[in-house]
């Protein structure tokens, strides 16, 4: 395949053309390195991941600069996607195919994310929105994914309004609440993905689980 750089600042859109590049794979066989990952811990990863001989993606999210001068080291012997959440100078990425993504009137998985963060039953309201917008059960999987490793940990370089945001969520949540909505979401997605479980039935799971006091 060849190396991919995704970026533009319109990122619900973006991250679903992600997510599309991600399903070619087998879950196993995709490795996404998250903003901040030191560059000796890539090339550590890549060099272990190269051993293997089904073909892996290597995913990097806003890659900082050493790694971008390093890709010929990454990229050798690897399929590679890079995403960033804005544009960037593609001059620095020869050989790539190029995906922009600029900002727009996109639906935003946000308000939904949001939604479920406070246990709120309109989160079916704002799933129909998304799914009439395009986007699929497998991208709600990934960012309500995305939504509880923010509840555990703030990301670095968060926003004043996002951190904020965050501590007010956490406090709707226990540590073994966050843990078991991991667990339950893992299930769905290996349900979903095994043929055991129609979407329908995933996405309102997907929502319930989330309730103060779920529909039976």
């Amino acid at each position: 395949m060849k190396p991919l750089l995704l970026h533009g600042p319109a990122k619900e859109a973006s991250r679903k053309k992600l997510l599309e590049i991600k399903e070619k794979f087998t879950q196993n066989n995709v490795v996404v390195f998250e903003e901040g990952t030191d560059l000796q811990v890539i090339l550590g990863g890549v060099a272990t991941q190269s051993l293997f001989s089904d073909e892996r993606l290597i995913v990097l999210e806003n890659p900082h600069e050493d790694v971008i001068l390093n890709l010929s080291l990454i990229a050798y012997c690897l399929s590679l996607a890079i995403w960033f959440d804005h544009e960037v100078n593609v001059k620095k990425f020869p050989g790539f195919e190029v995906m922009f993504f600029p900002e727009g009137k996109e639906v935003s998985i946000f308000p939904f994310l949001d939604l479920l963060a406070a246990k709120d039953k309109k989160a079916f309201l704002e799933l129909q929105k998304l799914k009439d917008g395009g986007f699929d059960i497998y991208y709600f999987l990934t960012m309500t994914f995305y939504l509880l490793r923010n509840l555990v940990a703030t990301p670095k370089r968060a926003p004043d309004f996002v951190r904020t945001k965050l501590q007010r969520q956490r406090k709707n949540f226990t540590e073994a609440k966050i843990t078991q909505l991991y667990k339950d979401l893992l299930e769905i997605d290996f349900k979903i993905k095994s043929g055991l479980m129609e979407i329908p039935q995933a996405e309102f799971l997907l929502i319930n689980r989330f309730l103060e006091h779920p529909i039976l």
